[in-house]
């Protein structure tokens, strides 16, 4: 393995003491670092990229997390010789138009102040986006790609992310819901350290 970098990319607007278990799991000698990032995808891949840049970091490994795995897999989609591995912990890229319908909907009916940091004006932005967006196709990824689910999470498109990433492989962590690093910190980042030795 060359790179000795790992960005963690959490859910939009969530914290980085969220990965410490995960961190403390990662082989010595790679740099571990979390972007907390907010907004629309777009957005999350600026905020990657220009640390990336500004550190620069030629060679990463990147770990993205529910909507945060959809940053990752731009990033690797548009430099696929930047990044040398691939974790996708719970992905969410995608949303069927029921589903986005109904999140707008909720959204809207919400009191802002339940939102306590979050901007609902960002948030039905976010949900505007995905609905208008192009599906990102992902046979074009093709570096070595681990897929974290949990056990008692619902299947969704992690299983179809699977077959369309030729290098994909999946791992589960029995116990463990939707964003497996959350409540199984050590199991997630035992499954990343695997992975990173093979």
């Amino acid at each position: 393995m060359e790179s000795q970098h790992i960005i963690f990319i959490p859910e939009s607007q969530q914290t980085p003491d969220e990965f410490t278990e995960v961190v403390n799991e990662i082989p010595a000698g790679i740099k571990p670092r979390i972007v907390p990032w907010s907004g629309s995808v777009s957005a999350g891949v600026q905020a990657v990229e220009s640390i990336l840049d500004r550190e620069e970091i030629r060679r990463v490994i990147l770990v993205g997390a529910g909507t945060g795995a959809g940053v990752a897999l731009e990033i690797a989609k548009n430099q696929p010789r930047r990044v040398e591995r691939l974790v996708l912990d719970s992905p969410l890229v995608t949303f069927d138009e029921k589903q986005l319908k109904g999140m707008s909907t909720a959204l809207k009916m919400m009191p802002g102040f339940f939102f306590r940091k979050k901007n609902k004006k960002d948030l039905l932005q976010q949900v505007e986006e995905a609905r208008t967006a192009v599906p990102m196709g992902f046979s074009e990824i093709t570096m070595p790609t681990l897929i974290i689910r949990g056990s008692a999470a619902k299947a969704g498109i992690d299983s179809d992310l699977e077959k369309q990433i030729p290098s994909a492989r999946a791992t589960t962590i029995i116990g463990a819901n939707w964003l497996t690093y959350t409540t199984h910190g050590r199991q997630t980042g035992a499954a990343i350290a695997e992975f990173l030795a093979q």
